[in-house]
């Protein structure tokens, strides 16, 4: 396997804790920003609104930029949204960070992509298996660790946690991945007759 892809199973294990691991501390944050639980709650929903949403749109808006230089802009989004989160005064500037998170979150489509045009057809179900590790991972180790950190040194110390991890992960990204991969760039082209199908 491309040791690449471990870099990518890795950040989203990153991407995967930062969208779930305020799950966890949701009472402890409900309290720090002053707002009640049901509030605080809108954090996890904009977040996957702006995954479903925004970050496809961000996709193809960065369609025709190369893949490495995508995958920074999603990387780069994403760790200025969790340390807005991190910062956050108060619940309508952590709610846009969630959504510049969760918009930076194409990042795990992104590496999808250039997965299955690193390795050989018959490698490609094993390669996206071990890309996609790090979401599974995010709720075996990430989630409990950022839920350990929430309750012994405050809410924000996970989202801390996320956004180190993050900027690690643009770093390395940017040092290891090739400037030209050969891969296209998201677009609507053919969306119409894909959304023909029954089964889509």
């Amino acid at each position: 396997m491309p040791p690449i892809l471990y870099l990518f199973a890795l950040t989203n294990l990153v991407i995967g804790t930062g969208a779930f691991v305020l799950s966890g501390v949701i009472k402890l944050m409900a309290d720090g920003l002053d707002v009640s639980v049901a509030a605080a709650g809108q954090a996890m929903t904009v977040y996957a609104f702006a995954s479903a949403l925004l970050a496809p749109l961000l996709m193809v808006g960065t369609g025709k930029l190369t893949r490495k230089r995508a995958l920074q802009v999603a990387l780069l989004l994403y760790s200025l949204g969790s340390l807005l989160c991190t910062l956050a005064p108060n619940l309508p500037t952590l709610l846009a960070g969630r959504v510049m998170m969760g918009t930076g979150a194409m990042f795990t489509p992104l590496a999808a992509g250039l997965t299955v045009t690193m390795v050989p057809p018959e490698m490609r179900a094993r390669a996206l298996a071990l890309s996609f590790l790090g979401i599974g991972m995010s709720y075996a180790i990430g989630l409990p660790l950022g839920t350990w950190l929430g309750f012994n040194f405050g809410w924000r110390a996970p989202l801390w946690l996320v956004t180190g991890c993050s900027v690690l992960a643009l770093t390395a990204a940017t040092a290891l991945l090739p400037a030209k991969i050969n891969a296209p760039g998201a677009s609507f082209a053919g969306l119409s007759s894909l959304l023909r199908h029954a089964q889509v």
